[in-house]
């Protein structure tokens, strides 16, 4: 024996409940499209932007690395101030000296002066 069919008509309800399951089943194709898309496209260029960072001088076909203060090994940057375009006040501690002050040049990538703070040592001596 078939099962029965009926045939109700559409009411406002069952309409909106149908609007409603399509528009969200369009939002999830779309949405799975656009995340596979990246996923592929995140794979792809993986290694596209190397994490290295590079200051280049005032020739433009001469690279060199972002220089290194040179301080001793335990040594804490505890704050960075900009000065002007051109100079950095940069606060260290630690690294069995005492607590200090750097102005850095930008442009040159060198230490202008250093402003010790305290004789005694960062420690805890």
């Amino acid at each position: 024996m078939p099962p029965e069919q009926t045939t109700e008509p559409l009411t406002s309800k069952n309409k909106g409940m149908l609007a409603l399951v399509i528009f969200l089943g369009v939002l999830i194709i779309i949405a799975t499209t656009v995340l596979i898309f990246v996923i592929v496209s995140r794979i792809l260029h993986k290694n596209d932007h190397p994490a290295v960072a590079n200051v280049t001088s005032s020739a433009p076909s001469i690279t060199r690395p972002v220089s290194v203060l040179q301080e001793p090994n335990g040594t804490h940057i505890t704050q960075v101030f900009r000065q002007s375009d051109q100079t950095m006040a940069i606060s260290l501690s630690g690294g069995g000296l005492p607590d200090r002050v750097i102005i850095w040049d930008v442009a040159s990538q060198q230490k202008l002066s250093e402003v010790k703070l305290s004789e005694t040592s960062s420690s805890g001596q």
